[in-house]
């Protein structure tokens, strides 16, 4: 019986090294499945922007709104140019290759779009993990009359973003009405002033295509700041050799705190790993020179 120990001591140490990885993959990719279909993503919740209590004589009908939206994911943006807050040109495609988060806003909303915004600011707590370059910001004045490059450079100041991957700009009136079909945007002016719009943030990956929209004012990190980790992953995993490699590694240990409310890495599942196999390698040695110089080991006629 002697001679079984040493394969049978192998297969239960192997069996519990890998099992808690197997199961923690399983777990990873269970999650990335109920994650992976955009529509599902969030509860839709649809933000009305009226500045009175009159009645505007266009209805804004919130699940025709929705359809729209939801209708867009899918959808490949257009190469728009914009103005930024310094006159400088902005293209869509200096986005390319990276995933880009959209905000459609005018500048003389009382409430809504300023709360939306300030929402957004969460974006820079994956900034650690994911990687400063690693994704774009475009706040997009729809109200092309009074969303001016100076009257956004006045509302990003108000809301104090200070990040450098996030733009605010102004475009013509046909760039407007173009990207707002493409993103599945809906808005009109409203009888009273101001505009009736849906409440809407988009997610746009790195060929330029609508990923996900999130709706509403108002939303916990995770939910903003997950499908921008899901989009980074998918492009940064891509690239070829070690590099592709390393980012795998990087973003599979990329983990939301709770505690913070932001993504950072922790390498803790590999050093488990880690240290696993090497306590199973010294437990093997052990059993291994302990048959070997074990004096019953030679022993005429031991089976």
């Amino acid at each position: 019986m002697r001679r079984y120990l040493l394969p049978v001591s192998l297969a239960v140490l192997s069996f519990g090294v890998l099992l808690p990885g197997m199961l923690f993959y399983l777990a990873q990719s269970g999650d990335a499945a109920s994650r992976i279909t955009p529509d599902k993503s969030v509860t839709p919740t649809v933000k009305l922007q009226v500045q009175s209590a009159e009645p505007s004589p266009r209805t804004f009908d919130e699940k025709e709104a929705l359809r729209i939206s939801q209708a867009a994911i899918g959808n490949q943006l257009g190469d728009y140019s914009f103005k930024d807050r310094s006159g400088r040109t902005v293209r869509i495609s200096d986005y390319r290759g990276k995933p880009l988060v959209i905000s459609m806003i005018y500048t003389h909303c009382p409430i809504i779009c300023a709360t939306t915004t300030r929402s957004l600011s969460a974006l820079k707590l994956s900034q650690a993990a994911l990687g400063t370059d690693s994704f774009g910001v475009l706040t997009v004045g729809f109200d092309t009359e009074s969303d001016t490059p100076e009257a956004m450079g006045d509302f990003a100041k108000r809301m104090d973003v200070n990040l450098s991957n996030w733009e605010f700009v102004s475009a013509d009136r046909d760039t407007v009405k173009k990207l707002s079909k493409d993103l599945g945007f809906v808005f009109f002016p409203a009888d009273e002033g101001g505009f009736n719009h849906i409440t809407q943030t988009t997610f746009v990956d790195g060929r330029g295509k609508v990923y996900l929209h999130i709706y509403g004012e108002e939303f916990d990190n995770k939910t903003l700041l997950q499908p921008l980790k899901d989009l980074v992953y998918n492009i940064k995993t891509a690239e070829p050799g070690l590099v592709g490699l390393s980012n795998k590694v990087r973003l599979f240990c990329t983990v939301y705190d709770t505690k913070t409310g932001n993504y950072r890495v922790d390498y803790g599942y590999f050093y488990g790993i880690g240290m696993g196999f090497i306590v199973s390698f010294f437990i093997i040695w052990w059993i291994w020179y302990e048959h070997r110089r074990s004096p019953k080991r030679n022993r005429p006629g031991d089976v």
